[in-house]
Formats: structure tokens, sequence, C-alpha cells
């Protein structure tokens, strides 16, 4: 669970093999252009898009959170984690599709 959540988590596997979208094109998807976020993650410069790791959060909107993460043992799949589900659903499209 994400913490200090009473919320249930939702947790969508996605297949990762190939390029991701950068970190902030996944910020936009979900909340629009030069929207106001923190974020975190393994990205090594704003355009990476061989990242592993990330966390976005709409500043003000405790609800608005999703992370990232590898899947532990399976390479080949990151698991999207939010207890905001259509969140979760928009950002494991995104990525399934490189952002495209």
């Amino acid at each position: 669970m994400t913490p200090h959540s009473p919320f249930p988590e939702h947790i969508i596997r996605v297949n990762a093999v190939g390029r991701r979208p950068a970190y902030w094109r996944v910020a936009e998807h979900l909340w629009g252009e030069n929207c106001n976020v923190d974020s975190d993650g393994d990205s090594r410069s704003q355009d990476d898009e061989e990242w592993t790791e990330l966390t976005l959060s709409l500043r003000g909107q405790s609800d608005q959170r999703v992370d990232v993460d590898p899947v532990a043992g399976q390479p080949s799949f990151l698991a999207v984690r939010s207890t905001n589900q259509a969140l979760a659903e928009k950002v494991a499209a995104f990525i399934s599709g490189a952002g495209q």
C-alpha cells in the first residue's frame, strides 16, 4: 500500500521490454502540460527512456500518486501501483504504448 493511505492499492503489471516515455511525458499525459508534480526515480536524464523506477504525485492532491517499480525476479515487467485505479490504468496503458 502507498504509505499513509487507508485505501487499497491497485497493481497492474506491464511488459517493460523496450523504451518507455520520458518521466515528464507520463506526468503531462496524466495531468496536462506544465503540471505541478513531485517526481522521483532512476532516470539518468530528463529524456531518459530506459528508466525502471518512477514515482509521480500531483502536488496538493493526495489521491493523485502513482509508483512504477520493477517486478522482483521478472526483469521484463514493471508494476504500476496506485490507490487510484483509473490513474494506475492510465499510466499502464501509456507505458505499454511507449507514450504513443
